[in-house]
């Protein structure tokens, strides 16, 4: 962006021609009544946000080019929402983050009555603001939300999701707030399910990730572990392969990975800080019609039954995470 907008809005009669941030409810099928929320910064990104999705988000768009994958199930209403077993990928929309837990991770796990990787994707939000002021000189969207996680006799979490997004800025952030509002503590089980797919994953996609350790998920990633980077054509019968890549911090508290494709010109740079995420959960799924790279930050092993392998919070405790992604060209 080259022009400021002091110097710009002379010539409009609406934001909405510079910077447009637009609300709206989806009609049709499954998705019917489902609540989106769309940022144009201006420029190059855009980006959907789904309140009824946990706060998650569904689209993001640069230079014309979808970042996300998006399943074959499209945006589905959370009242069809199914925690037995696996159904969870029934109602499992992709997009660009789909936040896994708090109450449970990884498979489903009957012992404590919890489906495939927990509900919070599928818990609308409430206290839903949004807001655009001038900040700096440039407009800026402010744009948040609290999913309860409440059940009685069970536990009593609020996640404040908070998105920020400035004219111009081929980027944007988002910082949760965890708190605990009940009387004893309490684990709290975490994934946030970012999935990229086609163009930004392709044959021609590096990634761009400086781990200081890698650890394959199962027997069967093992001996693949020297292809962990390594992108091909979508196979019909791909068996997926994942990985725990560990981070570390740099001297601002800040863990970062990138993904680049210079056949769309493209950099995507993500860095997350928190007290207890240290590692990205690699999804390698390159299957035909499924050809998705997750890459997911969290503290924990998916799946893990060990409770003292995730975070506890104290009651009134609140547990903080950030996260900034931004978008550059390749070349």
């Amino acid at each position: 962006m080259t022009k400021k907008f002091s110097d710009e809005k002379k010539y409009i009669g609406n934001l909405s021609q510079l910077f447009d941030v637009r609300q709206y409810k989806l009609i049709g099928g499954k998705a019917d009544g489902v609540n989106a929320i769309e940022i144009w910064n201006g420029d190059a990104l855009s980006v959907t946000i789904l309140p009824d999705r946990g706060m998650d988000i569904y689209s993001v768009r640069y230079n014309n080019h979808e970042m996300a994958y998006q399943a074959p199930s499209g945006i589905v209403h959370p009242s069809f929402y199914n925690d037995v077993g696996p159904k969870w990928l029934r109602t499992f929309q992709g997009g660009f983050l789909a936040t896994c837990g708090v109450e449970w991770i990884g498979g489903a796990n009957p012992d404590i009555g919890e489906g495939l990787h927990g509900r919070h994707n599928h818990t609308p939000a409430e206290q839903v603001c949004v807001s655009v002021d001038i900040e700096n000189g440039e407009p800026t969207a402010t744009i948040s939300g609290v999913v309860r996680h409440a059940l009685l006799f069970g536990v009593r979490y609020t996640l404040k999701r908070t998105y920020k997004f400035r004219r111009g800025e081929n980027s944007f952030t988002f910082t949760d707030e965890i708190t605990n509002n009940g009387f004893t503590e309490k684990p709290l089980y975490l994934l946030y399910h970012f999935n990229l797919g086609y163009p930004l994953i392709s044959e021609d996609t590096e990634l761009l990730i400086n781990s200081t350790n890698i650890e394959p998920a199962n027997d069967f990633a093992a001996p693949l572990l020297p292809d962990w980077n390594k992108m091909t054509s979508p196979e019909p019968d791909y068996k997926q392969r994942n990985y725990y890549h560990y981070l570390e911090k740099d001297k601002d508290g800040y863990r970062r990975y990138a993904i680049k494709n210079n056949s769309i010109d493209t950099v995507m740079n993500v860095s997350f800080r928190s007290p207890f995420m240290d590692r990205i959960f690699q999804w390698k799924n390159l299957a035909a019609g499924d050809y998705i790279m997750g890459l997911e930050p969290t503290g924990m092993h998916i799946g893990s039954k060990d409770v003292n392998e995730a975070p506890h919070l104290m009651p009134d405790e609140t547990l903080k995470n950030e996260f900034e992604f931004r978008f550059d060209p390749a070349k």
